[in-house]
């Protein structure tokens, strides 16, 4: 993302971006079935911003729920929500010694790292925000946001057909030769997240929280409509209290705004300075 922002707005000063934010839990899940039916996930686990994509298909994907484990790890290794990086994140080899590596299936999730990106650079009027979970809920409801996205990027009048979902938990197609449609409405009752073991919903609930609390202050700021309240309200109900982020209750506090992070312990301290890496270049951190 960093590489190619910055260059958007003199390049193409009209553009128009649409983003759809889906509840990362689901989503996660989601991208990993996708890439499973492809058999690209060990390809993809292997991608750094310094090396080239792996061409090789595979059938030894690791499970999901090991993918899990490990992002249980990173948050009590790592640390800090600032810190972590994933696929195509610069990093430093203290965050990679620390453990801060999380898989892109996770990592991909961190919506408000990206997206301060572009609310920075483009101006509102250009950007255009959907809650994925919202206009797929019923067909009314795509009705209405497909009517956004046309007026949004000024095409006529169009009826769009929505009583077919493609590429779905249900029937997936991507990067897959074979067209695989689903009754839109057969599947509404059907949950992605629902699928995964308890322990793996709720560690990543525990993941996401601190991100998605980032995020719903973003969109605050910018004057958009929230969209991370209802994102797993029932499903972390059952889950523990207790974060596994060994800093998670630093974040609200904002230790880089005074130089220093509550508590004794030296790491804190350092983690409490601009020039520590755990935050330099963060794009999480509260407001």
């Amino acid at each position: 993302e960093r590489p190619i922002s910055p260059h958007i707005s003199p390049y193409l000063p009209k553009v128009r971006l649409i983003f759809t934010l889906r509840d990362p839990v689901p989503r996660a899940y989601s991208e990993y079935l996708n890439k499973a039916a492809d058999r690209t996930v060990v390809r993809y686990l292997n991608k750094r911003i310094d090396n080239k994509m792996e061409k090789d298909l595979s059938d030894a994907a690791p499970p999901f729920s090991a993918l899990v484990a490990d992002v249980a790890k990173t948050m009590a290794s790592c640390g800090s929500p600032n810190r972590t990086f994933s696929m195509m994140d610069e990093y430093s080899d203290e965050m990679e010694e620390a453990g801060c590596y999380v898989n892109p299936f996770v990592g991909e999730g961190r919506y408000v790292r990206y997206l301060k990106l572009w609310l920075g650079m483009v101006p509102r009027r250009q950007l255009l925000l959907l809650n994925f979970d919202s206009w797929t809920a019923s067909a009314e409801a795509a009705q209405e946001a497909m009517g956004r996205v046309a007026a949004f990027l000024q095409l006529a009048p169009f009826s769009f057909r929505v009583d077919e979902a493609h590429n779905t938990h249900a029937n997936r197609s991507v990067h897959v030769d074979r067209d695989a449609a689903s009754d839109a409405d057969a599947i509404k009752g059907q949950s992605v997240e629902a699928q995964l073991p308890r322990r793996d919903r709720c560690v990543l609930r525990d993941f996401f929280m601190p991100y998605n609390a980032a995020l719903a202050g973003l969109l605050a700021q910018h004057g958009y409509e929230p969209m991370t309240e209802a994102w797993g309200a029932s499903a972390a109900a059952d889950c523990p209290a207790k974060s596994g982020w060994r800093f998670a209750e630093e974040l609200p506090a904002a230790p880089h705004a005074t130089g220093a992070a509550a508590g004794g312990e030296e790491e804190r301290r350092r983690c409490g300075t601009v020039d520590h890496p755990c935050l330099a270049g963060s794009d999480t951190q509260a407001t």
